[in-house]
């Protein structure tokens, strides 16, 4: 009888427990999780952008680009939240997709390891109101 096979595997031992990574859209603000925080690798600074034809909005670290704004980031963390105050592309947003962002909703993060950019597709429904659809409907 052969042995199993010997694979390599590399486990985080607190993935489960830290919870799924997210990015809240507010009023006021785009606010992001720890775990969403550590996908980008917990930089000091990260750059915003916004790809109006898809409506998905994208965070990656900055790379000392003299001509991208950056904003703070990892050392703003406070209850395990990063918060980016960013009231008018908020209200610019509401407008082009015609969403309003009170209550806030809140969009689980994918990430792109190749561009090492998390991204949220802004007109996918919220995870919150997909559970609540799904609830409703039982």
């Amino acid at each position: 009888m052969k042995g199993a096979c010997c694979m390599t595997f590399n486990f985080d031992w607190n993935y489960i427990a830290s919870g799924a990574p997210y990015m809240t859209i507010s009023e006021y603000a785009l606010s992001f999780n720890a775990p969403a925080v550590s996908l980008l690798g917990n930089p000091e600074e990260v750059v915003l952008g916004f790809d109006d034809k898809q409506m998905v909005i994208g965070v990656r670290q900055y790379q000392n680009e003299p001509d991208i704004k950056s904003f703070k980031f990892y050392s703003r963390m406070k209850n395990s939240w990063v918060r980016i105050g960013c009231k008018d592309f908020v209200k610019y947003l509401s407008q082009q997709t015609g969403i309003e962002f009170s209550p806030a909703k809140r969009y689980l993060v994918q990430f792109d390891a190749d561009e090492k950019v998390i991204f949220v597709p802004v007109l996918e429904v919220p995870n919150d109101e997909k559970d609540e659809e799904v609830a409703e409907s039982h």
